[in-house]
């Protein structure tokens, strides 16, 4: 998860891990070189139902043994608010310290320009739901929101599919028993099927669908990556471990991606083995890695995250894991999908520790970077790739450098959050 640090004056600095929800974004278009124009949707929702019912579409799983805190501000003409910004914690970690989490919680609000507030109370699941046990807890949460001038617009408490209200008691509108949490009223679930995020039951189970494909798996497509590597030094008489790919190789390559990110069709795709193998032993090329990378600046950004995950999980060697899940990170930061941001990233430096582009990613997330400036990134290495291709710089012009270079470059503008 991202790390936010905060000083506190009775104690030392702390971190404080969450998922973040930084809007829809989805394009809405292409630019005069064809390229998609992407657009965070506003999200309004008009009742507590409907919050409960979006929760989850916002984070890609259905939060339990959480607390999340969903910003608000006025948005367009008439000022009526929409959510600006959402944040997921453990539940664990807010009880520990109601009023210093909500002190925490409130600076970074601010640093969003919220004016108002959610707050969703999701206990562990499986336990009995009984709001009464978190009354406290949102008292002191919403206490701490309304000290520093922001306006708590309910408070809730969702667990075994109904939601309850802390801050309205009409049995009317909030009964007792609680109120069934219907996905349906929610308008948010096409958007989430748009951008192409899939909700799953729980953070773990997101967590779960990252690991590794099962070692049978794993073993055909090391199978498969072999009979390629011999095929390729019988007809060539070179070592393919110490050949560079040629640009018409490298070509070849983003074709198959693009192919291949064509076929994605939600839930249980898979690649064929032989294309997985090929687009393995070209993800260390940084020339064919960035080029998946640069689909965070068009519409197929969903199709970058989908796609890298699958070739990392089926992965034969620790640089490929390394390689395909930072770019799933660098693509979900581009999405705003913090949660899946945070998982792939934490599997892309358990492979490479010090995997250049995932190191990079971390810094930039650890300092809020936009994922506006992160699709402005993409969009300047997709040009600068592009370029190089057309004029022909083969492998031996040190092509493979030149890229490596500009797109670092780019990553370090994000980092630094300026102009890019």
């Amino acid at each position: 998860m991202d790390e936010w640090t905060v000083a506190e004056e009775e104690s030392s600095a702390s971190a404080m891990a969450a998922d973040r929800f930084e809007g829809f974004q989805i394009a809405t278009g292409q630019d005069a070189s064809g390229g998609g124009v992407f657009g965070e949707v506003t999200v309004r929702l008009s009742s507590p139902g409907e919050v409960a019912a979006a929760v989850p579409h916002f984070f890609g799983f259905v939060p339990d043994d959480s607390v999340v805190v969903l910003g608000l501000s006025p948005h367009g003409a008439g000022g009526r608010s929409s959510i600006c910004h959402g944040m997921r914690v453990d539940l664990g970690d807010v009880e520990r310290d109601p009023a210093r989490f909500g002190r925490w919680a409130v600076e970074r609000l601010l640093d969003e320009n919220a004016v108002e507030v959610i707050v969703l109370i999701y206990p562990r699941a499986g336990v009995d739901p009984l709001p009464s046990l978190y009354r406290r807890l949102s008292t002191i949460l919403c206490t701490q929101l309304r000290r520093r001038g922001l306006m708590p617009l309910d408070s809730m408490f969702v667990a075994a599919g109904r939601w309850w209200s802390f801050l309205c008691e009409r049995a009317a509108c909030c009964p007792a028993e609680g109120t069934p949490v219907d996905p349906a009223v929610s308008e948010v679930a096409a958007l989430t099927t748009y951008s192409g995020l899939a909700v799953l039951p729980s953070r773990q189970a997101l967590a779960d669908s990252l690991e590794p494909y099962p070692a049978d798996t794993v073993e055909r497509t090391r199978a498969a990556c072999t009979a390629l590597i011999d095929a390729a030094e019988a007809r060539t008489g070179q070592l393919r471990g110490l050949a560079q790919l040629t640009w018409p190789e490298v070509r070849e390559l983003w074709r198959l991606a693009d192919e291949m990110g064509g076929t994605i069709v939600g839930p249980g795709w898979r690649l064929p083995d032989e294309a997985a193998a090929r687009l393995l032993l070209g993800l260390t090329d940084v020339r064919v890695r960035d080029y998946l990378a640069t689909w965070c600046a068009t519409e197929r950004a969903g199709q970058a995250v989908a796609l890298s995950v699958e070739l990392a999980r089926r992965a034969v060697t620790a640089e490929q894991a390394a390689a395909g899940y930072s770019i799933a990170a660098w693509a979900s930061w581009a999405l705003g999908w913090g949660a899946w941001a945070a998982l792939t990233l934490d599997r892309a430096l358990t492979a490479v520790p010090d995997y250049s582009l995932a190191v990079l990613i971390q810094c930039g997330m650890d300092r809020g970077v936009s994922p506006a400036l992160v699709r402005a990134a993409s969009h300047g290495t997709a040009r600068r790739l592009e370029l190089m291709a057309e004029a022909g710089m083969g492998a031996e012009t040190g092509a493979g450098a030149g890229v490596e270079a500009e797109t670092g470059a780019q990553a370090y503008e994000v980092v630094k959050g300026g102009e890019v």
